[in-house]
């Protein structure tokens, strides 16, 4: 029974995704930037919709590997993701992350807990991200140009960012890592 609650309620977000997405290319044209916006967001809403029913494998772990060009965060720093941090941490987009807070207990669980809701959140934009390309690729091979730049634009600053946060937060918190350890000793 459960299993059909399951399969049902993905029909059911399934459909009213793609009908959504199908009304805003109609009513907007899938040409301008607030169908691409739209398109952006109904795309996320749908994945993290899809996660509350069922849970989403992890990516292999060698994904979540820091990588060399990532080990000083200055790359990210570059992009401008201190400003895009303040941004999503204050003011109404903190609705959207409340798993993604530092407890104020700083203890090797807590950060374990955190650690696995960043993976999560880094996973969703990153297929999110990949979907969207879909797409992209169809405005391009149209020729449709100048809808591939919006829906690219919007795809970077609404799936690319996040990713980009939550590699450069993992790179911040192994700065914690001897921190912590010293505190248990």
């Amino acid at each position: 029974m459960v299993d059909l609650k399951k399969i049902l309620s993905l029909v059911v977000i399934t459909g009213a995704a793609a009908a959504l997405i199908v009304w805003t290319v109609i009513s907007f044209s899938f040409r301008s930037p607030i169908a691409a916006f739209l398109v952006n967001w109904l795309v996320m809403s749908w994945i993290v919709l899809m996660g509350q029913v069922v849970d989403f494998p992890p990516f292999s772990p060698v994904y979540y590997e820091i990588k060399p060009f990532e080990q000083s965060g200055h790359l990210y720093e570059r992009l401008g993701i201190r400003l895009f941090k303040k941004i999503v941490r204050r003011g109404p987009l903190t609705i959207f992350s409340p798993t993604l807070r530092f407890s104020t207990e700083k203890t090797a669980e807590a950060l374990e807990h955190l650690t696995h809701e960043m993976r999560k959140a880094e996973t969703s934009h990153a297929v999110i991200f990949l979907v969207i390309l879909l797409p992209i690729g169809y405005a391009f091979i149209r020729g449709w140009f100048d809808a591939a730049a919006w829906l690219l634009l919007f795809n970077i600053l609404l799936n690319g960012y996040p990713v980009m946060l939550q590699r450069y937060n993992r790179i911040k918190m192994r700065e914690l890592k001897p921190i912590e350890q010293e505190n248990r000793r």
